[in-house]
């Protein structure tokens, strides 16, 4: 089972905010499910702790009454099994580096391994990138049907098509040696029929 953020849940619309951490999309998001996710990942921590020797089964119900004594409600299932099949084998389950690390503050990570991963986490958010590194915001927001529909009618193949086909002179170059290829390969054939021509000749 694994604990990189993002793995939290088979059903995302069930346990809040976990199918995609506004973090990721803008730092400067305010995640509106923040303190009910801490609960969460506190609760997994008091768990995952004393999980050692346990049951399945048992580790299962700690997580429920750990939950309730966080008072944060259940999650499905099917994510509960998953966070205690997690626990069971000894890994804390991470429903976000975020949320992770605020938990850690607050009490330190159940294993070695994991703060020494969420440290890390920290690291990697305090340094900062010089600017002009990554493309603006707007360079990456392309409209949605440009890419998921083709569609010639509502111009989706023509915007698909300007999207991937190269321009200028690397499609210049791309003709240039497709060009050459033709050549090769009719050059090739020639040369094949020769020899045939020849054996049949001598034969």
């Amino acid at each position: 089972m694994s604990s990189e953020t993002g793995s939290t849940n088979p059903n995302s619309e069930a346990v809040p905010g976990t199918s995609q951490d506004p973090a990721v999309l803008d730092p400067d998001a305010q995640d509106p499910d923040a303190e009910e996710k801490l609960r969460l990942q506190l609760a997994i921590f008091d768990v995952s702790r004393d999980a050692g020797g346990r049951g399945l089964e048992e580790i299962r119900d700690m997580l429920l009454s750990a939950f309730a004594a966080r008072g944060v409600a259940a999650p499905p299932a099917t994510w509960v099994e998953s966070v205690a099949s997690s626990a069971f084998y000894g890994e804390p389950y991470i429903i976000d580096y975020p949320t992770a690390i605020a938990a850690d503050d607050l009490e330190p990570a159940p294993n070695p391994e994991v703060r020494e991963r969420l440290a890390a986490r920290r690291e990697l958010r305090e340094v900062q990138l010089p600017p002009g590194i990554f493309p603006s915001q707007e360079e990456w927001n392309i409209p949605a049907n440009e890419v998921t529909t083709a569609d010639q009618g509502r111009g989706g193949r023509a915007a698909f098509r300007a999207l991937t086909a190269p321009g200028g002179p690397s499609r210049q170059l791309l003709a240039a040696v497709g060009l050459a290829g033709v050549v090769l390969a009719a050059l090739a054939i020639i040369q094949l029929s020769r020899r045939t021509s020849r054996v049949s000749l001598e034969g």
